[in-house]
């Protein structure tokens, strides 16, 4: 089930705290707006839209462009709608094999609210894809986004598949005409490392139904060893179910059941075991 992960701007402010990372799009879109004007000689940028993903520490969220020189991407430009605290972020340029081409910290301040620019130099192949990965490190961030957009788009995160993007965009230069064409044996369509990951994540346990209305389940897919916490949130952070299980086997159910009536929205389910976090939006109707 694709699970639904963006949310309106005007909630913004109550949306730190939450939790959400790995996603990828199929492509990136132009469009008028922020990234119009930016001094390259070509820019990839997504459709802005009037949407928010949310990061919490340690989540990353991934978005593959395609390269439209072939040269260097050496700018990549995000759009923050409100951090949490005076922190950094990092943002990656990956080929499709999960190499690094290029990487950067950014700082941003307590409530940032704007472009996020981060310089890199990253070789890139014209009409190849590569992924643009942003970790939030040392503070909760809230990204624009488009959820549902026209175009196909695959969007990951934390190994789940969603529908959308987030406003980013790559700026790119040509290479100079002295300069030898960059090789590359890579296939730009191949997408089994984002697959493996998000199947490995998918492996540990479902959660259903997703929307729910009254009661959440979560079923083991494989066995866990120590202490097991299930935590249900509100976006804002707070804590509104626990339950916690001891070497939880497969085949295991565990219903989660709020002790007072939730308004039909969005909400937070964070399992936590030997210092892995798996984060998961939930609906409730």
């Amino acid at each position: 089930m694709k699970l639904q992960k963006f949310y309106i701007l005007a909630a913004a402010a109550l949306l730190i705290g939450a939790v959400t990372a790995q996603a990828q799009t199929a492509a990136l879109n132009a469009t008028a707006g922020p990234f119009d004007n930016l001094s390259h000689d070509c820019v990839a940028k997504a459709e802005t839209g009037s949407e928010v993903l949310l990061l919490n520490q340690g989540d990353v969220v991934v978005q593959s462009f395609d390269a439209c020189a072939a040269g260097v991407a050496n700018k990549a430009y995000v759009i923050i709608k409100q951090s949490s605290n005076f922190g950094k972020i990092e943002i990656l340029i990956e080929d499709l094999r999960g190499d690094v081409l290029a990487r950067k910290k950014v700082t941003v301040r307590e409530g940032y609210n704007g472009l996020v620019v981060a310089k890199l130099q990253a070789e890139v192949n014209k009409g190849e894809r590569y992924n643009l990965k942003i970790r939030a490190v040392s503070t909760d961030i809230v990204i624009e986004g488009r959820y549902n957009t026209n175009e196909k788009t695959d969007l990951y995160l934390n190994g789940w598949k969603l529908d959308g993007n987030i406003s980013t965009a790559v700026g790119m230069v040509e290479a100079d005409n002295n300069s030898e064409a960059i090789q590359s044996a890579r296939n730009p369509y191949n997408n089994d490392v984002i697959d493996a990951r998000a199947t490995e994540f998918g492996a540990t346990f479902s959660v259903y139904p997703n929307p729910f209305v009254d009661q959440l389940s979560v079923t083991f897919k494989k066995d866990l060893k120590g202490e097991t916490q299930l935590i249900l949130m509100d976006l804002a952070g707070n804590m509104l179910h626990r339950e916690v299980r001891l070497n939880p086997v497969v085949g295991q159910k565990v219903s989660i059941s709020p002790m007072y009536s939730l308004n039909p929205g969005a909400y937070a389910l964070r399992i936590l075991n030997d210092n892995r976090v798996y984060n998961q939006t939930i609906m409730k109707h």
